[in-house]
């Protein structure tokens, strides 16, 4: 019996459907509701609940892994999959008992790294730090806000200049005469957006920009105590949200593309002077017009190309917050802005792959990914899903991960072989006259094409003899299955690269084995999980 549902991504024919329903028969019983959140569960990894993914449209994906950081979940954390749905990477705990967000891998002192920011989550926003995490999955650097500015926000955290620098965002509440918006009993409170450009390593802060020096609350496409995040604007606590920060993105010319959920609105910012240069939005204020299309309440805008005439930009249009919406489903959205017409022109829709079409309204979060293929990658935000398109918009991957949220999702390369761990075994056989299996993972590992099997037999002195290769398997999904044709009181494991080099020997490990009071609930396959005690006299015992 396998503990978890893996599949073997090297046949993607059997992996078209990474069935739900597979987990859930191999999951322990002590799991909970694994219909609502589906949970994987390994011999190996005993203690992982890592959401379990569903992935039902594979055909022609990227090269890559799938990177994503659920919260709201038994095990809220940064984890990494494969596109077949098997789980590479548990990062539950890297963040302590604080959500992740933002999780994807970056360039830092020219090697890859992972980044993401580690917040206590608060009403729509987070206050934390970012973490810079390296291919061993150990904490390498952290970067924080500076200033008189709150700690950093989750909504982004990007490298610059290979490291150097990173631009980081944060939630400012400030006191602020809120009259125009019926609030003349006593001050108001607002929460404005702030961004700042800081040295990783010293700390130093580069660049900083504050929305209420330069948008004032009245552009705002929502009012106090209206939404969900928006807030009352009567204490610190509760402070009206007019803005909402929600993405940042260094052009080439040192210029900076804003996006704001609440003002439904995306800003040009002078990278020398902080101030607006021009804005684009459909509800609100704009200095273009959007010929074919419209926007709100967008996430994650990303420049795409510049120049004198032309801005090109991609977004991920929520096209509601649950309160107003423009459109009935959201989408992925490239946009060239023509400096010259002042037109805003879609030059590029990616719609949810549903199969009636109606695609999916995600009221919050998302983000659209550009792929060096010309494809894209969507995180649906809210939904839990994750899907890849081709250039021409077909869905190539679709994912799901119910029960839990998750901010933005990513796919990109990802190599790691990590150095200050080992791989992780399990070994059973029902008596000494069965066939041994063994249960083998690494967590992180991706270089690791097969495991070398090694068993032991005790002698007659009752000590342990010689070990001797009993096989070499295919790496199978997180956690290899595979069974002996003998009993072995001993295993150990070594993992090998696609080229036969040995990576690294697992510890040595002994062969379970059930008491006789034990057995009779066992089989060959194993020992189904304990959920109740045998006798009513167990307070005896």
């Amino acid at each position: 019996m396998r503990f978890t549902t893996a599949t073997d991504a090297s046949t993607a024919a059997s992996a078209l459907t990474f069935a739900i329903s597979a987990i859930i028969a191999a999951a322990p019983s002590a799991v909970a509701d694994n219909t609502t959140e589906p949970l994987s569960s390994f011999w190996t990894r005993p203690l992982s609940q890592a959401p379990a993914l569903n992935v039902s449209i594979q055909d022609g994906f990227s090269e890559g892994y799938v990177f994503i950081a659920p919260y709201d979940a038994t095990h809220s954390g940064p984890y990494i999959y494969n596109k077949f749905g098997d789980l590479v990477w548990d990062g539950y705990g890297v963040t302590g008992s604080a959500n992740a967000h933002n999780f994807r891998p970056c360039t830092y002192h020219g090697s890859q790294h992972l980044c993401f920011t580690q917040v206590n989550q608060q009403n729509g926003y987070g206050i934390g730090e970012a973490i810079i995490v390296n291919s061993d999955y150990k904490v390498v650097a952290t970067a924080q806000t500076g200033g008189n500015v709150q700690p950093a926000d989750m909504h982004e955290f990007q490298l610059l200049d290979d490291g150097q620098t990173a631009i980081l965002s944060a939630y400012e509440i400030i006191p602020y005469d809120l009259s125009g918006f019926n609030i003349t009993t006593g001050m108001g409170w607002i929460s404005q957006g702030v961004f700042q450009v800081i040295n990783v390593t010293s700390g130093d802060v580069v660049f900083e920009w504050f929305a209420a020096n330069h948008v004032d609350p009245s552009d705002t496409q929502i009012a106090p105590n209206q939404t969900d995040t928006g807030g009352d604007g009567f204490s610190p606590e509760t402070a009206f949200d007019y803005f909402h920060i929600n993405a940042i993105d260094r052009t080439p010319s040192g210029n900076y593309l804003v996006s704001a959920r609440h003002t439904g609105a995306i800003y040009y910012v002078n990278g020398t002077d902080r101030t607006i240069s021009w804005r684009l939005s459909y509800l609100g204020p704009s200095d273009y017009a959007c010929t074919n299309f419209n926007f709100s309440f967008q996430h994650d805008v990303r420049l795409h190309s510049e120049n004198d005439t032309t801005t090109v930009i991609s977004i991920f249009d929520n096209a509601s917050n649950g309160f107003t919406t423009t459109t009935s489903q959201s989408s992925g959205k490239v946009i060239a802005i023509d400096h010259t017409t002042g037109n805003a022109t879609m030059i590029q829709e990616i719609l949810f792959p549903s199969d009636d079409d109606a695609g999916i309204l995600s009221t919050s979060q998302g983000n659209t990914q550009p792929l060096s293929n010309g494809g894209y990658f969507i995180g649906w935000g809210v939904n839990p899903y994750f899907s890849e398109h081709s250039s021409n918009g077909t869905a190539v991957l679709l994912g799901s991960f119910p029960g839990v949220e998750n901010y933005r999702a990513f796919t990109s390369r990802w190599s790691s072989t990590p150095s200050s761990t080992v791989p992780e075994v399990y070994a059973y056989a029902l008596n000494s006259s069965s066939d041994a299996r063994v249960y083998v993972s690494w967590n992180g590992a991706t270089t690791v094409a097969n495991w070398r099997i090694y068993g032991a037999k005790n002698n007659d002195d009752g000590e342990r003899g010689e070990f001797e290769i009993l096989a070499t398997t295919a790496q199978q999904g997180f956690e290899t299955e595979w069974q002996a044709t003998d009993f072995y009181d001993w295993v150990r494991v070594e993992a090998l690269s696609s080229n036969g080099t040995a990576l690294r020997n697992s510890s040595i490990t002994p062969v379970f084995v059930p008491s006789a009071a034990l057995a009779g609930a066992c089989d060959d396959a194993g020992c189904p999980i304990a959920s109740t005690y045998s006798s009513s006299d167990k307070d005896e015992l």
